[in-house]
């Protein structure tokens, strides 16, 4: 079970609930909480419409509409749609592959530590529909500067594939491995999430993480893995590559 993060995903809340609202006249906010509520709500709102409409359908009367909010407070803070897209990317992103960054460090092997890694991102992304339809399919549609932040945000998350480092007298795992391992991680979850299973997306721990770890601690290993119990599988210390291991 995963403990929802301390903060939200992007649009996971409403940008109307009432407790958001910034009342007209003398509120007592400073200008900075302002700025900081009106952020978040149209960040929010933004992740909404984009996951209801396509990135093609979102505009910026629809998103400011959906976060109640006005045109020029969204210009305010963004000077288009792909910078509040940025905006909720980046964010979305580092709250996942933070809480995936201590699934896998409370676990005693990285094969466990794979497997608990897997698990988090998958639960986080069944439970914030909105935020895994525009993370995972609709940031195809946006620009340049938005898609070389998926770049990064893939690079990051290959570190946790790259393998346990290499013992005496093996050598590391080539980078074309781990890459192949995440670009097929992260296939799968894409076509779950453009299919409309995004809530069976924790189904997938067992086959996913037998994927991932294969190539890198050999089949037999493996297959202790797809176990579906949420008990981990007896291991002596950490799984030694088998594959690269020669």
């Amino acid at each position: 079970m995963v403990e929802p993060p301390e903060t939200p995903l992007p649009g996971t809340r409403s940008a109307l609930e009432p407790d958001r609202a910034i009342k007209p006249g003398r509120h007592g906010l400073a200008p900075e909480a302002v700025a900081a509520i009106q952020r978040d709500r149209l960040i929010d709102a933004f992740v909404q419409v984009v996951a209801e409409r396509g990135y093609a359908g979102a505009t910026i009367g629809r998103i400011t509409e959906a976060a109640g909010v006005t045109k020029k407070a969204f210009y305010t803070h963004f000077t288009e749609l792909d910078d509040c897209f940025l905006a909720a990317y980046e964010r979305g992103t580092a709250i996942v592959l933070t809480a995936m960054s201590g699934a896998f460090g409370a676990e005693p092997t990285w094969p466990d530590g794979i497997r608990a890694a897997l698990r988090t991102v998958l639960s986080m992304l069944a439970a914030a529909p909105a935020f895994a339809r525009m993370s995972m399919v609709e940031v195809n549609a946006a620009g340049p500067r938005v898609r070389r932040a998926r770049t990064e945000c893939m690079e990051r998350f290959r570190a946790f594939f790259a393998g346990p480092g290499p013992g005496p007298g093996e050598s590391p795992v080539p980078t074309v491995v781990a890459d192949a391992v995440v670009g097929g991680v992260y296939s799968t979850i894409y076509t779950h999430i453009e299919k409309g299973d995004t809530a069976r997306l924790p189904e997938l721990l067992p086959q996913l993480t037998y994927f991932a770890l294969m190539p890198l601690v050999g089949r037999r290993e493996a297959a202790r893995y797809m176990d579906t119990s949420t008990s981990s599988p007896d291991a002596a210390g950490p799984a030694r590559p088998e594959s690269v291991a020669k």
